[in-house]
């Protein structure tokens, strides 16, 4: 049996540091699962208008689902992926459009006048686990505008919308000057730290024993702003890997919104094939405002359907791509990564932001299965299907299952010890 190999493990020789890919044998503190299927990973696919009920929902659920229109472009990857219904937000039910910011955090959002207090995302949380493991710690992407991506203390993260912005940080060397300019800031910003916490230090012998609680809360976050910064240094002059193509060309042309996912879907496949970062989010499909408002009429409803069709056909293809990498013990990337697809909204034209979509594929789940926590919903868009006239969808459900409750299932499936995230109130069942 080969021996164990530590995941951050370098050949070193005359000032040289060559980083090694990942490899069979580095194991970390891994379960046999992992070891199998290579280390965890996750991508979160945020699209701000969910899809249209009647194309996108199964009639029919468990194992032996029919495929809808919409999921006929996912046949091929039918036993990988779990469409799941029936998931919502607690406390969103006004937020309408504005409620994309708790899209992955489950922060109250109760209506437009409400003064949002957001809360770490999914990907960040699940992305403070593994620090200093890879070059990013997360990569926050976007096709359009906004992001998905929000620090600890509810701060939206900028997100990045040129794939050769992304080809650049994955592949291109900085020049020496660029790499000392980089220390430098890495090295400005731990000296105030440390002069901060000297501060609070001096200042925590001058306050009462619950203000000296709080300061301890304090302390730790420096503690860890201080070691983010630590392992950010280490990784300045690490070699990056080798491009295996040229440079993307950005598509700068309005309306081009599934080439847009294409190119940044080929980019997050590079990013986890290279095990340049564990965690990624991307914003995207965000341009058919008008279209997702169809009132139900023929014309705009078919063309809306088309468009939520291409962002379809463009997760089947990052699923594939995922699945023909292989890595580990006869796995794939698919088999390591969670990859989810949802939205703030069931669907546009409702603003309902109950019953949301969910596509959760690979990760090391059971699949080929629709979940639904509403039975109800799925008789009612079972009802619409075949009625002549289809009748509005209810914007409440009668029983709330909460979305963060999948995010708690996704978080231990990465091995995070995690029983609680947002407004979760258990895990999800049905997925193990």
């Amino acid at each position: 049996m080969a021996n164990k190999m530590e995941r951050r493990t370098f050949l070193s020789a005359a000032g040289i540091s060559l980083a090694l890919p990942f490899l069979e044998s580095m194991t970390r503190t891994a379960s046999a699962a992992e070891t199998k299927a290579g280390p965890r990973r996750m991508v979160a696919i945020g699209t701000p208008f969910g899809f249209d009920p009647q194309s996108f929902v199964p009639t029919t659920t468990g194992k032996d689902f029919a495929l809808t229109s919409h999921l006929e472009h996912l046949k091929e990857m039918r036993n990988d992926f779990t469409i799941i219904t029936g998931l919502n937000h607690p406390s969103t039910g006004g937020g309408g459009h504005k409620s994309e910011a708790v899209m992955l955090t489950g922060a109250p959002y109760p209506d437009y006048s409400h003064n949002l207090h957001n809360t770490i995302s999914l990907d960040q949380e699940f992305a403070s686990h593994f620090r200093g493991q890879t070059r990013y710690d997360s990569l926050v992407l976007t096709t359009y505008n906004g992001s998905l991506s929000y620090t600890g203390n509810g701060v939206a993260i900028p997100a990045v919308s040129r794939p050769s912005e992304i080809f650049s940080k994955l592949f291109l060397s900085s020049t020496p000057q660029q790499a000392n300019e980089e220390l430098r800031r890495i090295g400005e910003g731990r000296s105030m730290l440390d002069f901060v916490g000297e501060q609070a230090s001096r200042l925590s012998k001058k306050v009462s024993s619950l203000d000296r609680a709080r300061l301890d809360e304090y302390f730790e976050s420096v503690r860890s702003v201080e070691k983010q910064l630590q392992m950010s240094s280490e990784w300045v002059h690490r070699p990056k890997p080798k491009a295996p193509c040229a440079p993307p060309q950005d598509i700068k042309a309005p309306g081009e919104q599934f080439k847009k996912l294409q190119l940044m879907f080929d980019m997050i496949h590079l990013a986890l094939v290279t095990d340049s970062t564990r965690a990624i989010t991307i914003k995207t499909f965000g341009d058919h405002h008008d279209l997702s408002h169809h009132g139900k009429e023929t014309k705009k409803l078919a063309q809306c359907r088309d468009v939520e069709i291409e962002l379809m056909k463009g997760y089947a293809s990052l699923l594939t791509k995922l699945k023909a990498s292989k890595e580990g013990e006869g796995g794939s990337l698919l088999d390591s990564t969670m990859v989810l697809l949802t939205s703030n909204l069931m669907d546009g034209n409702s603003h309902s932001t109950y019953n949301l979509p969910a596509l959760l594929a690979g990760g090391g789940f059971r699949h080929g299965q629709h979940l639904t926590f509403n039975p109800g919903f799925v008789e009612h868009v079972a009802k619409d299907i075949d009625a002549k006239t289809p009748k509005p969808i209810p914007a409440t459900a009668p029983v709330a299952t909460p979305m963060c409750n999948l995010y708690v299932s996704m978080l231990q499936r990465a091995g995070i010890e995690s029983s609680a995230f947002g407004s979760s109130s258990g895990r999800l069942t049905g997925l193990d």
